[in-house]
């Protein structure tokens, strides 16, 4: 299959050598064509004016020697056909001196004596594709490659007018058939000596990975193996040591990590637990010196947490919020010095006041917002900034709900606060239904 592969890659290359060669003969040739048919065209009108031996009369009323000029030339620039006027093949053709018209025919000797290129045949073809003019007097049609006298042309058509085209032919040198053999046969050489390059290499490196195999799967290595593969062998088993001491210590950190990372959380989470009995205990004793409902604290915290669950929360950072939130949203009285129905109350000062504290006490944005804004209203008639609807995040709509329900039922002794609560228009309706399911449980 690769021996395949190889041999079609070989000729893919060859022929595009022969095709690049080939193409820019044919430009060359195409070029040589077109300069002679500009010398062709301007040859025959230098002779009707300057030859002493073409035929020339005047027309007169359309008429030469009293024939039709339409019937020798129709409405040609010329034309060629046998001789009316000569006794040779001619070119018969109209033009202009002194204001007169003059009939010309050119004989077709005269043409072939003063059209010659070197090297160069070329003949002229009418519709009929019948030979009307040619160099030597052909009389046969040409194909791309004509032979002649042992001599190779190369045949390139051009158009001279509607009715007549005109065949030129290139020389094809002998040294550029021979150059173009010497390339085939200098290509098919290289190749061949490539190819058992290829194949030696192949070799060497099937027997080097025959080696690497035996090294690495611990195999003896044979005795034919090269000095520089034992040296390999030698490196690898070295290393093998060193990687399986390596493994050991490795596993040894593993361990020791993974023991120092159980005890890390452990203290992690003891630290947590007593951060939030502290807040928690600091919070009930903050509401129970406000309000009565200080002392519900671990229910007001469940609540918020159920309605948090309902709205789809997952984020641990959020429930630790809302704890946070409930627990310390009234921290801003310490600072005021006051109870809620007191002046500060009164003049809204302990949430910014709150606010202030929960930076001191490095909480996070999630549970200062809850401080800030728990006096905020789902109508937006609530303080600090009058926040309404969906501009009030979903926490503070959950934890002022929260706040505000057992307030009405254990400070003011309210037995159904939710149906006040949702005539006030001041909270989230969404939240009064979630905590009326929750009462019914």
């Amino acid at each position: 299959m690769e021996s395949n592969s190889f041999r079609v890659f070989c000729t893919l290359v060859l022929v595009a050598l022969l095709t690049s060669a080939l193409f820019m003969f044919h430009v060359l040739a195409t070029n040589h064509a077109r300069d002679f048919e500009q010398m062709f065209q301007k040859t025959i009108y230098l002779l009707a004016y300057s030859s002493k031996d073409v035929f020339r009369s005047e027309v007169v009323e359309g008429r030469v020697e009293g024939i039709p000029v339409s019937r020798l030339i129709g409405d040609r620039s010329f034309a060629i056909s046998p001789g009316i006027f000569v006794s040779d093949d001619s070119v018969k053709l109209t033009i202009s001196i002194d204001g007169k018209t003059e009939f010309v025919e050119i004989p077709e000797k005269l043409i072939s004596k003063e059209v010659t290129f070197k090297h160069k045949i070329w003949f002229v073809v009418d519709r009929n594709t019948n030979i009307v003019l040619s160099s030597n007097k052909h009389t046969r049609q040409l194909n791309w490659l004509f032979f002649e006298n042992g001599k190779i042309y190369y045949i390139v058509k051009i158009i001279l007018n509607g009715d007549y085209t005109l065949y030129f032919g290139t020389l094809v040198p002998w040294h550029f058939i021979l150059a173009l053999f010497g390339l085939i046969v200098a290509f098919l050489i290289s190749s061949s000596f490539f190819k058992s390059y290829l194949r030696n290499q192949e070799e060497q490196i099937k027997n080097l990975r025959l080696s690497l195999d035996h090294i690495l799967h611990e195999k003896e290595v044979p005795e034919s193996v090269p000095e520089e593969v034992k040296a390999v062998e030698e490196k690898i088993r070295k290393l093998r040591e060193e990687v399986s001491a390596s493994a050991k210590e490795i596993e040894n950190l593993k361990q020791h990590s993974a023991r120092l990372s159980a005890s890390l959380n452990f203290e992690k989470e003891m630290c947590e637990k007593n951060i939030l009995n502290i807040l928690k205990t600091f919070g009930t004793l903050i509401e129970e010196n406000v309000h009565p409902a200080g002392s519900h604290m671990e229910e007001m915290i469940e609540l918020a947490k159920f309605i948090a669950q309902e709205f789809g929360i997952k984020s641990e950072e959020e429930f630790n919020a809302l704890q946070i939130g409930i627990m310390l949203h009234d921290i801003g009285l310490i600072e005021e010095g006051r109870k809620k129905n007191e002046i500060a109350f009164e003049t809204r000062r302990h949430t910014l006041a709150g606010e202030r504290i929960g930076k001191i006490m490095g909480l996070s944005p999630l549970a200062k917002d809850i401080i800030k804004h728990h006096h905020e209203a789902y109508d937006g008639t609530g303080f600090p900034d009058g926040l309404k609807g969906e501009g009030i995040s979903l926490r503070v709509r959950i934890a002022s709900a929260v706040i505000a329900y057992f307030e009405e039922k254990y400070e003011k002794g309210i037995p159904k606060p939710i149906e006040k609560m949702k005539k006030s228009g001041k909270y989230d309706p969404k939240i009064l239904d979630i905590i009326e399911r929750w009462l019914s449980k």
